[in-house]
């Protein structure tokens, strides 16, 4: 016997469909988006297409392979997935000066969030073309440039966990995180002095700095600046540093 189609009816399938939304919790979009700049969120000295990084270093490309970049919450500690990756921070040209790069968008559960967590890794296959170069060389880190004037390529299979704690209060219309690698650093020895990619002596240390250069804030409005927090504070997020899960770098190398 058909059921008849009553007001009632159609009512209680209304607040069925609602209750499912509801219990599949409502989500808001973010951005995550990096820049390459130096110490305090300066941006490095940039002209004809490279930027300087320290005296007679300058640097024309940046390519590293990310993945598994997940937020944790403060609360309970769960963590939820932005993207499993591979993402390519690439880094040329005008962009060296401090541009922001957007590396993916997603939605997540509104709330306030205390870490942002993510692998630099190797891949085996090229999702795209940009990543080619990096899967053929067996190497998760390229990076491009000038030394005394002379090129340089300093390619390493570097795999690392990197864990940054900061205050990442997400929800609304307008969500950003900006991953801040001070590329300043890299290059500089603990004493000040040049380390040269040149150099199998100075590979270690340089890639120590890379490890170490990575920090992360909320940024809404996308200015390349932390953003100020509901009391008032300026959110903390810039304190990022490679957790004991730094597995090192397994093979690559420089030419």
């Amino acid at each position: 016997m058909a059921v008849e189609d009553t007001p009632m009816k159609k009512l209680l399938i209304l607040a069925g469909l609602t209750a499912a939304a509801c219990s599949s919790g409502a989500k808001d979009s973010v951005t995550l988006s990096a820049r390459l700049g130096a110490a305090n969120g300066q941006a490095l000295p940039n002209a004809n297409g490279a930027a300087q990084v320290v005296s007679g270093l300058d640097l024309t490309g940046v390519r590293i392979v990310i993945r598994r970049l997940r937020l944790e919450r403060e609360d309970d500690k769960t963590e939820t997935k932005i993207s499993e990756g591979p993402l390519l921070l690439k880094v040329t040209g005008n962009d060296l000066g401090g541009a922001l790069v957007q590396l993916v968008a997603a939605s997540v559960s509104p709330g306030t969030y205390d870490k942002l967590k993510l692998d630099i890794h190797v891949i085996d296959s090229a999702p795209s073309s940009d990543f080619k170069d990096l899967v053929d060389r067996g190497v998760s880190v390229l990076i491009e440039g000038t030394v005394d004037g002379q090129a340089f390529t300093f390619a390493s299979a570097l795999e690392a966990e990197l864990e940054h704690e900061g205050r990442f209060q997400l929800g609304g219309s307008a969500n950003n995180i900006t991953l801040n690698i001070d590329a300043s650093k890299w290059f500089t020895a603990a004493d000040g002095s040049r380390l040269s990619p040149l150099l199998d002596s100075a590979r270690e240390a340089i890639l120590a700095n890379i490890r170490s250069s990575f920090s992360a804030f909320e940024d809404d409005n996308e200015d390349g600046e932390k953003d100020e927090v509901d009391d008032g504070g300026l959110d903390d997020g810039e304190h990022g540093d490679a957790d004991a899960g730094d597995h090192g770098e397994h093979d690559g190398g420089h030419g």
